[in-house]
This record gives C-alpha cells, structure tokens and sequence, in this order.
C-alpha cells in the first residue's frame, strides 16, 4: 500500500508542472521530456529484473578488492525483492503512465479541434509501441547480462553517493 501511495503522488507531481507550464513548452522540449521519462522507466526496470537475476558471488569478490560499486552492486543483490518493486514496478510502471498521459496532453495540445480524438489515440498508440519494445529489449539484456547490468548500476549509484549500510558483526 506504501508504493501504491508513492506512486499516486509521484505520477501527480511530475505530469502535473507540465500541464500548469504547458503553453509555456515548446514540443520539441515536450518531446524531450517524454523520452527522458520513458528512458528512465526502462533503465530502471532493467535494474529491477537484473537484480532480481544475479548473483552474489562476483560481487563479494569485488567488495572484497574495494572495487568501485561493488557495495552498492552487492547491496543491490542481496535486496532484490525490494529493489525490483521500487525499480520496475514503482519507478519504472510510474514512468510509463506518466509518458502516456504527457504524450496525450502533447497530442491535445498540438493538435485540431477535431481531430483530437485521432491524434492523441495515434500518439499514444505509439509510445505504447516503444515502450513495450524498449521495455522487453532490456528484459533481455537483464536476463542475460544480469551481472553487468547491476555492475553498472552499482557504479553509479557509488557515483551519486549512495552507501548502504555495512553488515553487522
């Protein structure tokens, strides 16, 4: 129930400036926007799945060498039930809906009276397409490259700053 809840107001609070901005946005800014935000649902549920995937062992040889992202890949692993619900079902479904709903709003906005309906049904339809497809390519990249995935995802989540906590004992 707490994701359900982080996700309504996520999804609320980034559709919502681009709809009180909207005449104010140019559409290939529009544009720009959508992709970035259908990037980011497929990169993180790539994430998602892949941690979901791999396994500890090369990470706690890594960590052990203080290899950089190694921690953050390993702390990745060892939580993959919690990580995959964040990355693929919180953050990445989240991205997804909101993708869907600036797309209509671009669509309305950009298009005739009359033939909104059409446009936006078009505009949709297509980013559903690519979205599906992106969304399936890295499912597979997760699956079979798994250890790479969060290998890399480790390292950025070193770059960002993230440090889990150390184990007990």
């Amino acid at each position: 129930m707490r994701f359900a809840a982080v996700a309504f107001v996520a999804g609320g609070l980034l559709v919502l400036p681009s709809q009180l901005g909207e005449s104010a946005l140019n559409p290939v800014l529009d544009l720009v926007v959508v992709i970035v935000v259908v990037a980011v649902g497929v990169l993180c549920d790539m994430v998602g799945v892949a941690s979901t995937r791999a396994k500890e062992q090369p990470f706690l040889s890594r960590a052990a060498k203080r290899a950089p992202g190694a921690r953050q890949s390993l702390h990745l692993v060892r939580h993959a039930d919690r990580v995959a619900t964040v990355m693929s079902d919180l953050v990445g479904d989240t991205m997804g809906t909101v993708a869907g709903a600036l797309a209509a709003a671009m669509a309305v906005h950009l298009a005739e009276p009359r033939s909104i309906a059409a446009v936006t049904a078009l505009a949709v339809g297509v980013l559903s397409g690519v979205t599906v497809g992106l969304k399936a390519l890295a499912k597979y990249v997760a699956v079979h490259r798994a250890q790479s995935v969060v290998a890399l995802a480790g390292r950025v989540l070193q770059t960002i700053g993230f440090d889990p906590p150390r184990a007990k004992g």
